[in-house]
This record gives C-alpha cells, sequence and structure tokens, in this order.
C-alpha cells in the first residue's frame, strides 16, 4: 500500500483521479453515435432514445451537490471508491439491458456513480496538491476531462460500427476494476471535514433538484417539442421558482446543502462564468462539427470521430504547460489567450461549406486544442485556490455542474441557431428565384442550354422538364441555406467565446 508521506503520493492519486474522470466523463459522449442502433434494436423514435443522454445528464447534474454533505461526513475515499463501484454496476447494467426502460434505469444507476466521481476527485487534488501546484495538477487531470469528449465518438463509432453497440458500456468494466482495485491499495487519506453533521439538507436538495431537473429537461427537449411549447415553457417556470426557493432555503437553513459563502469570493464567481462560456462554446462546436462532417460531407460516424482527434492531441499536449504557466503567472492570461484562440477557431468556420477540405477541419481543431488546452487548467485552480480550505467541496461540485449547463445551454441554443439561420438564408436565396430576377433566368438558361439540351431525349418530354428544373432550384438553395446556417452558428459561438475573454480579463490575477 502507497502511503500518504510517499514523494510521488500525489502523483499516484492523480494518475487514478485521471483515469476514474476520464472513464466517467467518456462515457457521456460515446453514447451518442449508439443512438441509431439503439433505435433499431428496441423499435423506438428519435424522441425516445434522446432520454439515454437525458436520464444521464439530468441525474449526473443533480446527485453531484449532495456530495458536499457526503465528502464532509465520510471524507473521500469511501465515496470515491463506492461511486467506482456503482459506476461500473450500472455499465454492465447498461450492457445486458434487455429493453428501452431498463436501459434508461440503468444510465440513471451510471449516472449516480459518474457524479460522485468527478467531485470527489477533484476534492482529492485540492487535498493533496498545495495552491501552488493545483495549476499543473489541473492541467493534467483536464488531459482526460476534455480528452474523452474527443475522442468519444470515434471510439464509439468503432465499436458500433465492428464490435457491437453495447460495448460502449461494457468497456468501462475493466478500467472500472482497475481503478477501483488502485484506489483501495492507494488511498490512505480519508479525513472528513466535519465529523458529525446533524442531517442532510431535504428541502435545499429539493429545490436544486428540480431546478437542474426542470432545466436541464428544457435544454434538452426544447429542440424537440418547440421552444415556445407548454411543456418547455412551463419546465423553464417551474425551474426558476426552484431557484429561487432554493436561494431562500438556503439562507435560513442550519446546514445548508450549499454553502452560499462561496460566491462571496469574486475570483470564483468570475471562474464560474468563463466555466460556463467556455463550456457553452467548447460543447457548442463539438456538437456542430460532427452534424456537419455527417450531414453535409456525408462521413461516417467513425471518419467524424477521427476528424475530432486533433483536438484531443493539442489539449493533451498543452494542458500540462498551460497548469504550469497558472501557477506561475496566475490565471488571468492564460485564460485570456485561451479563449482568443478558441473565438478564432470559431470564426475560421464562419465559411465553412463543401469546399472547406480536411486540411483546413484538421488545422481548424489543432487551433481550437490548442486555446482548450490554455482554458482548463486556470479556470479550475482559480476557482479552487479562491476560497478556503473548509469550501472547497463546493468548488469541487461547482465546477462539473456549471460545465454541464453550460454545455446543455449551448448545444441547445446552436441548434436553434441552426434552425432560424436556415430559414433566413432560405428566404433570401428564395428571394433570387423567382421569374422577376435576373438570377432566375440565368440559372434557367442554364439548365436549358447545358443541362435539360444534352440530356437523353426521355428527360425532355415538355410534361416533365418543369418540374426538374425548379426541384433542382429548390434543392441548390436549400442545400446553400443549410450550409451557410453552419458558418453562422460558428460565427455566434466565437462571439459568445471573445465576450467570455472579456470576462476573464477582469479576473484578479493571484
Amino acid at each position: 500500500m502507497v502511503q500518504s508521506s510517499h514523494k510521488n503520493y500525489k502523483w499516484i492519486v492523480l494518475t487514478l483521479v485521471v483515469v476514474s474522470s476520464f472513464m466517467a466523463i467518456l462515457d457521456v459522449n460515446i453514447v451518442t453515435v449508439a443512438m441509431p442502433k439503439m433505435m433499431s434494436h428496441f423499435g423506438i423514435n428519435v424522441t425516445d432514445v434522446e432520454w439515454v443522454m437525458i436520464a444521464y445528464t439530468i441525474t449526473y447534474s443533480i446527485v453531484i451537490l449532495p456530495m458536499i454533505f457526503i465528502r464532509r461526513k465520510f471524507g473521500i475515499k469511501y465515496p470515491f471508491i463506492i461511486s467506482i463501484i456503482i459506476f461500473v454496476v450500472g455499465s454492465a447494467l447498461c450492457g445486458i439491458s434487455v429493453s428501452f426502460p431498463e436501459l434508461v434505469i440503468f444510465r440513471i444507476i451510471q449516472a449516480i456513480g459518474g457524479a460522485g466521481l468527478t467531485p470527489t476527485g477533484l476534492n482529492l487534488l485540492a487535498e493533496v496538491f498545495p495552491p501552488e501546484e493545483r495549476g499543473e495538477a489541473m492541467g493534467i487531470w483536464s488531459i482526460g476531462a476534455m480528452v474523452a469528449p474527443a475522442i468519444g465518438p470515434t471510439l464509439g463509432g468503432f465499436l458500433v460500427d465492428y464490435v457491437n453497440w453495447r460495448w460502449i458500456f461494457y468497456v468501462n468494466v475493466p478500467i472500472g476494476i482497475i481503478s477501483l482495485l488502485s484506489a483501495f491499495m492507494i488511498l490512505t487519506k480519508d479525513i472528513p471535514i466535519v465529523k458529525y453533521i446533524k442531517r442532510f439538507d431535504y428541502i435545499g436538495f429539493a429545490f436544486i433538484a428540480l431546478f437542474l431537473g426542470f432545466l436541464l429537461y428544457a435544454l434538452n427537449e426544447g429542440q424537440t417539442f418547440g421552444w415556445h411549447s407548454p411543456v418547455i415553457i412551463q419546465s423553464e417556470v417551474i425551474s426558476g421558482f426552484c431557484f429561487v426557493f432554493f436561494l431562500i432555503s438556503q439562507i435560513f437553513a442550519s446546514n445548508p446543502i450549499l454553502n452560499l459563502e462561496v460566491f462571496s469570493s469574486y475570483n470564483f464567481v468570475v471562474s464560474s462564468i468563463i466555466n460556463m462560456i467556455r463550456a457553452v462554446g467548447i460543447f457548442g462546436a463539438m456538437f456542430l462539427l460532427p452534424l456537419f462532417l455527417e450531414n453535409i460531407l456525408s462521413y461516417n460516424a467513425m471518419h467524424a470521430g477521427i476528424l475530432m482527434a486533433p483536438t484531443a492531441i493539442s489539449v493533451a499536449v498543452v494542458s500540462p504547460f498551460s497548469g504550469k504557466i497558472s501557477d506561475r503567472i496566475g490565471p488571468k492570461y492564460p485564460l485570456f489567450i485561451g479563449l482568443l484562440i478558441v473565438a478564432w477557431s470559431m470564426f475560421l468556420f464562419k465559411n465553412i461549406s463543401l469546399n472547406t477540405s480536411l486540411y483546413e477541419i484538421v488545422v481548424n481543431q489543432l487551433i481550437r486544442g490548442v486555446g482548450i488546452g490554455l482554458l482548463n487548467a486556470p479556470v479550475m485552480s482559480a476557482a479552487l485556490n479562491s476560497v478556503k480550505k473548509e469550501l472547497i467541496p463546493e468548488v469541487s461540485a461547482l465546477i462539473p455542474v456549471t460545465l454541464q449547463i453550460g454545455a446543455s445551454f449551448g448545444i441547445a441554443y446552436v441548434g436553434n441557431e441552426l434552425e432560424v439561420r436556415q430559414v433566413y438564408h432560405l428566404n433570401q436565396y428564395a428571394r433570387d428565384i423567382n421569374p422577376a430576377s435576373p438570377v432566375f433566368h440565368q440559372v434557367m438558361g442554364f439548365l436549358q442550354s447545358d443541362l435539360i439540351n444534352k440530356a437523353p431525349s426521355y428527360f425532355k418530354m415538355s410534361n416533365i422538364f418543369p418540374l426538374p428544373k425548379f426541384a433542382f432550384l429548390d434543392t441548390i438553395a436549400q442545400m446553400y441555406a443549410v450550409t451557410a446556417s453552419y458558418g453562422d452558428a460558428f460565427a455566434i459561438l466565437g462571439y459568445i467565446t471573445l465576450g467570455g475573454a472579456l470576462v476573464a480579463f477582469l479576473m484578479k490575477n493571484r
């Protein structure tokens, strides 16, 4: 057994936390490419299969905050170990599920374990690393945290296309068993912050659970039901009221589930805002690019995933250095420069089209990875170092919660913008495709002289060739509108990320 006094103890613990966090975060993203297979296997529609993701996301976000209480009462070691066990068991059950309702229930079990791994892992790193080394530690941790979303679609695509969709869950079992045995052998520190807490804040937990549940449901299902549909509006209203009631309950609770004192730290508030903005930009782009590659360029899931890999490579190379830089000069300037680079990578895709080469896509992904790598360690170390030790459990829980909310908002917002901008461009192109437009006559002349006149005789039948001409124009207009909407969506993410850079410049650099 490794002793806590061992000179390499903290680095061994870091390795354990990286592997465990990688496993949990990978599972959030690897599932997306298997949804079509699940639909055909269980005989369900798109609306139903989305619950494989929604159930995990909502449960994951809700369970994180109670980990503050659990850490204080029981320490870190055993909650960490139990979280691994729950996650591994949930993964195995997902793999053997025989019906779709079973799969959703087992995903909830899996999410409970995953939610326990992230905050306890961050808390553990904050315990074993002093403040002046946390940037480096978070840089290494973020390799797993940010590489997992990038390689998830690639690994998932391979397993779905060449093995079996159930292996996206089975793959967690051997990794989890190794992590479990390592945790038993490695973790020696297990010191509760408060040895005895009278009772759990059930009222506060109920309000925060309803707030996050209805909010994430609205963000995930808004595109499906429509943002102005009654169920989405009701969810948003209930979520808002529950958030207000949660804040009131925390003010008067004797043992609040969340100590609101954490928000008195200026740098923590700034770090949380940056954390949400970077999630909007990063996960919004991770949502957009595979859609473009698969729907517009007709790549399969695995090939689209491979084109996402350059981001993971850049993140893995840059993250450790950004942590060291943050420890030396403070988090402000790495955050500012990182957000500028991410924004730049978004603007490079504002004119993305069918003519965009693979070289341009790969280079753009490498550039974005550099920016992401500069962000991860500074934003987390800034948050952890901005509060006293007693409030670290709050920070360790709020970092993944704000990241998840930002990611869900980013995906929902950019998905809605895709539709809005597509309609806008379609109207612009339709304005030119009418008999009164010079463009219309030029295109008609081209069709008449170069296509229809040179086509085989059976295409020249007078009773059919008005239809091909107009159908062709309609198809071209829709194609251009859809393609242009992707460029607009990337540009919007660029402006949002630029806003994050301005916020980063307000951070106190200490």
